[in-house]
């Protein structure tokens, strides 16, 4: 037993010795580094990193953007009356927006004004799948010391960590510019340059996408009621998807998604058959849209979405538990004529 113990020991000596610090130092997803993150070419887990600098600075602050990162190239810095924060990151869900407001809430940062974003992604994907997912898992702010220990030793996985080095090695990214983005608005690089590859205009799907509009339509509701609660004024719209991932959504139950959420909140509404989805111009692929894009979205938001040219399209329609008939008409009918939707006579 004794032989066994000191074997054991040395074990968890040389495991602290050299494994921690390995992972540590290379920390791909950097969860060690979120002080002083890097662009090492690996996506970092940004839904941590965001809410980490955020709890740090919430006096720089007091208006924040909840999304995927399909609103990472919104820029946020244009946005009126507030000091404002683009807090998406990857595949960002309703239920993980409900956990990171709720975690700020209760560290005593109550936002002014919070802009939330959805579309299909929101009833498609579970949040448990993300805790899988160490670009994506949650920290545990609720939690208690168990569940902060489990978070940060999922992050000493040496297989992940070595085989992580060849895309750090290859890497040339910019760190300085990274942090300048990452410690001020949040955004993504607005710079970036949107050259859309004709030939590449399948949908954007994952495997594990699987509709649970009932648990999404839940987790909104539960976001607008801490809203409620704490007098924050929010502002729901959805994501201009870009036509074929439109398509495959609407196959997938998004028109009943949309109208269902009429009657948890109004929402601006940018996802139709409209003459922004159908440009490639405004797509970086056929899941992201360009800063070009963005700029039309919040023009319309700022400025009355009932009065723009394309509201008859339902881009910038502004959908109501009172109007929500009248808007799914409209889309309903473009899905029908495209052939998405069979026609029932219902």
């Amino acid at each position: 037993m004794k032989k066994f113990l000191r074997k054991l020991f040395l074990f968890l000596v040389l495991f602290a010795l050299l494994v921690v610090p390995i992972n540590v130092y290379v920390d791909p997803y950097n969860v060690f580094h979120a002080d002083c993150i890097r662009d090492n070419g690996v996506e970092p887990n940004k839904n941590y990193i965001k809410t980490r600098f955020i709890l740090k600075n919430k006096e720089s602050y007091d208006s924040y953007l909840f999304g995927s990162s399909r609103a990472g190239f919104i820029d946020v810095s244009k946005l009126p009356d507030g000091n404002w924060y683009n807090f998406s990151y990857s595949e960002g869900l309703p239920g993980e927006q409900y956990e990171t407001l709720k975690a700020l809430i209760s560290h005593g940062e109550i936002p002014k004004q919070v802009y939330l974003s959805v579309d299909n992604i929101s009833y498609l994907v579970d949040p448990s799948y993300h805790q899988e997912q160490l670009y994506r898992s949650a920290f545990p702010y609720d939690g208690g010391l168990a569940d902060v220990i489990r978070f940060y030793a999922s992050y000493l996985d040496t297989v992940t960590t070595l085989e992580s080095l060849s895309v750090i090695r290859s890497h040339e990214g910019d760190t300085e510019e990274l942090r300048e983005r990452m410690y001020s608005t949040g955004c993504e690089d607005l710079k970036l340059d949107a050259v859309f590859d004709e030939n590449s205009t399948k949908p954007y799907w994952a495997d594990y996408y699987n509709p649970r509009i009932d648990e999404a339509i839940e987790d909104i509701r539960r976001f607008c009621n801490l809203c409620d609660e704490y007098g924050i004024e929010l502002t729901v719209f959805t994501n201009p998807l870009y036509i074929t991932t439109y398509e495959r959504a609407v196959d997938k139950g998004y028109l009943d998604f949309l109208e269902r959420l009429a009657t948890v909140t109004p929402y601006y509404n940018f996802s139709s058959y409209n003459e922004i989805s159908m440009n490639n111009d405004y797509y970086f692929e056929t899941s992201h849209y360009t800063p070009a894009a963005a700029d039309l979205m919040m023009d319309i938001i700022e400025n009355g979405g009932d009065e723009h040219a394309m509201r008859a399209q339902g881009f910038g329609y502004y959908v109501t538990e009172e109007n929500v008939e009248d808007f799914m008409e409209i889309v309903r009918h473009q899905a029908y004529v495209t052939g998405i939707l069979q026609y029932t006579g219902e």
